[in-house]
């Protein structure tokens, strides 16, 4: 008797001069039933229980049965995973840029700001303020230079 993935069964009786072929199932109602069908009928079910069967166990072979431990994980990883003294290392230097962000003077921050994290142009910051290109451009580079001095400390 086999059985294959949607509960049916399939069952070779032998008599003394031929064979009967049955299959058996549960109904919706919940009751058992058993059917006599013909070879043709018999041999397209057998032949689908054994693909379903063959599928089953390729698919159970291509599976990973490894077990998956975060050293794996990461070998696999498209982008690798920062370790924990880079993540300290970038938050303390994110720290002491917005630190030194800070520290500078009103105007040079506020045109810093609006030029990199506005991504507003030289131009439309000199127009907001009244003032030249040039000034706004010069003003931004004394503010570059003293972060990258407060960095360059650390």
């Amino acid at each position: 008797m086999a059985n294959f993935m949607n509960g049916y069964g399939l069952q070779v009786i032998k008599g003394k001069n031929k064979e009967k072929y049955f299959v058996s199932f549960t109904d919706g109602d919940g009751e058992y039933q058993r059917v006599e069908i013909n070879f043709g009928i018999y041999s397209a079910l057998f032949e689908l229980n054994k693909r379903d069967r063959n599928l089953t166990r390729s698919d159970e072979r291509n599976l990973e049965h490894s077990e998956l431990t975060d050293e794996t994980l990461i070998r696999r990883a498209f982008e690798k995973p920062k370790g924990i003294e880079e993540i300290i290392l970038e938050k303390e230097m994110k720290k002491l840029f917005w630190k030194a962000i800070g520290e500078l003077p009103d105007v040079q921050r506020k045109r810093l700001l609006l030029y990199y994290d506005c991504s507003l142009t030289l131009k439309e910051i000199a127009k907001m303020e009244n003032c030249s290109i040039r000034a706004i451009k010069y003003s931004i580079d004394i503010a570059k230079k003293k972060l990258e001095e407060k960095i360059k400390k650390f």
